[in-house]
């Protein structure tokens, strides 16, 4: 790993979090798209985002668990970020991204994500990654497909009235 990029696609860079990420969590945790489809994490300034990269990122690169990864382009420009959460409801990892929204519908969730796939397989010896939308996520749902996961049911996470779609991909 060289300063800390895990994977490269043709257009970006995957690497592990640092705290120079500050501002750039803060921003994408608080636009609306990332609220309405994944959740306010309640990360409104420095600080919090300091505490939000040591415990969702750090702490998962020293225990070499399923980590997410800052997204950057070649320039080194944070746009998103993409990588596993191992959720105590689902027996597997699962798929987890999110972008800045000046840099959706281009092609680079698509990219990013097919890269880690391949990281997956090679890394952490998984037969199955399951990824979880919002039910109103189209877009997600439709990358989804393209990557070769298949939709499998529906499971109910933020709350007992609304259920989001649960996706698998089966590895070879």
């Amino acid at each position: 790993m060289i300063d800390g990029i895990i994977t490269a696609s043709l257009r970006c860079e995957v690497r592990e979090a640092n705290v120079n990420d500050v501002n750039f969590i803060l921003r994408l945790l608080n636009q609306q798209s990332f609220i309405e489809n994944i959740g306010d994490r309640q990360v409104k300034d420095h600080q919090s985002a300091m505490e939000y990269i040591t415990q969702s990122f750090l702490m998962k690169y020293e225990l070499e668990s399923c980590a997410p990864y800052i997204i950057c382009l070649k320039s080194g420009e944070a746009i998103g970020l993409a990588g596993f959460y191992q959720r105590p409801y689902l027996q597997h990892p699962d798929l987890g991204y999110a972008f800045l929204d000046e840099y959706t519908g281009q092609g680079y969730a698509l990219e990013v994500c097919d890269q880690l796939l391949t990281f997956a397989n090679q890394y952490f010896n998984l037969t199955q990654l399951h990824a979880i939308t919002a039910d109103h996520n189209a877009a997600s749902q439709k990358l989804l497909n393209k990557l070769g996961f298949n939709q499998v049911g529906k499971i109910y996470v933020q709350t007992t009235d609304k259920a989001d779609h649960l996706f698998t991909y089966y590895f070879d």
